[in-house]
């Protein structure tokens, strides 16, 4: 079984000026040149002398006009989402099953920048992204599917840069616990912002999402100096096939014994570690001989449709020279799922209840009647004042059972106004949970 899996970086409209462009070409590459359309014509062309023919060539790449192409508010994305969802692509090159295209939108919050550094016009907010692909899409569609995706936050703060620590901010926690609190919805599988992993990060999705389409390892070197040595997203240890692997504790390029699985994700249309036909004919090969996924992303702030297009011309092709091969689209959870061989186990469901202690406060147990993925689940707490808090439960003796003391030392009761809990089984199967302490009400979801 082949499951092609189309991630889409979901991060809004951007927009980029001229002079923004040469700014880049001058930080990347070293050159400097007075910005203008002519000259950035030329460029693209290849027609600007710049001294070394390589150099050129590589510039030219960068300055790809499809790469440029952004679009630069949501009227252009919207119009972009509705050509793709036609039917006559969706199912211009259907599945072995009869199957339409299939996109996961893996979906940034641009929160924690400074809204003064925001020189690409970021659609700045927790859920403003997020919010356009649910009411577009639906939590757990039939076909495309909403997931998750992260940029750590720069020490500049400013939108457009780039970092790869998760953990010197606590926007991250703040993010998720936002969505498991005023979304009732909690992340499955990461799609890592500008590829970026390290240890901190690796640890921390290990203990909450069993699925990651992080590897863009690429046996090509991409030309292009500010990604080079693994600057941001170094893979260049981790396996260089169509596998889906489980981490090594130390060192999550190589192959290991911890919880989570990675699967290999090329990028389409892009300047570097871009998908070609040699890869889908090796993915095409590998399928038959057991379950393969061929993962590849791009963003929603350029023209979806080429890259689509594209792609199906290279499925097509490939499917007729490998007629034995099942090939299915498919979400990313759902193609983890089934290439782990992980079944149909069904969802893990909380059995909450709070009452008062002895000592004054009140105590909150948590259990769960299924193994969650990672060592507990996810807890946090919005307090009375609109502070968004994360916090680790205590163990109780019982397997698969929590609890959490609200106290002078925590929070008391009464100053908490809703509780969340989430938390995924090792099969990719999401649960959450929020509830009113004042009167009660509960909220469940569960997402696939």
């Amino acid at each position: 079984m082949l499951y092609v899996v189309h991630c889409v970086d979901a991060e809004g409209p951007l927009h980029e000026s001229v002079e923004a462009t040469f700014e880049r070409l001058h930080s990347i590459f070293g050159v400097h040149l007075k910005p203008s359309a002519s000259v950035l014509k030329q460029l693209q062309q290849g027609r600007h002398d710049l001294g070394d023919r390589e150099l050129e060539r590589q510039v030219a790449r960068m300055l790809d006009p499809r790469l440029l192409a952004c679009l630069g508010d949501w009227t252009a994305v919207e119009a972009m989402l509705d050509r793709i969802d036609r039917e006559d692509l969706r199912h211009a090159v259907p599945d072995r099953r009869g199957g339409g295209w299939t996109i996961s939108w893996h979906c940034l919050a641009h929160h924690g920048f400074n809204p003064a550094l925001n020189p690409r016009r970021r659609d700045l907010g927790v859920h403003n992204v997020f919010d356009r692909y649910v009411e577009r899409y639906g939590f757990d569609g039939p076909l495309d599917r909403i997931h998750w995706h992260f940029h750590p936050i720069p020490f500049t703060r400013q939108a457009n840069h780039c970092a790869t620590h998760y953990l010197t901010d606590p926007v991250i926690f703040e993010i998720i616990s936002r969505r498991v609190l005023e979304r009732t919805w909690f992340p499955c599988v990461n799609r890592p912002g500008l590829n970026v992993e390290r240890p901190d990060s690796h640890w921390f999705l290990e203990q909450w999402m069993p699925y990651d389409m992080g590897n863009n390892n690429f046996d090509c070197d991409s030309g292009q100096p500010d990604l080079v040595m693994g600057r941001w997203g170094d893979w260049r240890r981790a396996p260089r096939e169509w596998v889906v692997y489980h981490p090594h504790h130390d060192d999550y390029q190589r192959p290991g014994q911890c919880r989570r699985a990675i699967a290999r994700c090329l990028t389409l249309q892009a300047r570097y570690h871009a998908i070609t036909p040699a890869e889908v004919e090796a993915a095409f090969t590998a399928a038959g001989t057991g379950p393969v996924v061929m993962a590849f992303t791009n963003h929603d702030f350029r023209d979806l449709e080429p890259g689509i297009r594209e792609m199906q011309g290279w499925l097509s092709e490939a499917s007729a020279r490998h007629p034995e091969v099942e090939w299915v689209y498919a979400d990313s959870a759902t193609a983890m799922r089934g290439a782990l061989g992980h079944g149909d186990a069904p969802h893990a469901r909380f059995d909450l209840s709070l009452a008062p202690t002895a000592q004054g406060g009140h105590r909150l147990d948590v259990r769960l009647d299924r193994d969650p993925f990672g060592p507990q689940p996810w807890l946090c707490l919005l307090s009375r004042e609109g502070r968004v808090l994360h916090d680790n439960l205590s163990f109780d003796l019982e397997p698969r059972s929590w609890f959490y003391t609200f106290d002078e030392e925590t929070l008391p009761i009464g100053s908490v106004a809703l509780i969340g809990v989430a938390t995924n089984t090792a099969n990719g199967r999401t649960s959450v949970s929020t509830i009113d302490p004042a009167s009660g009400l509960r909220r469940d979801a569960f997402y696939n």
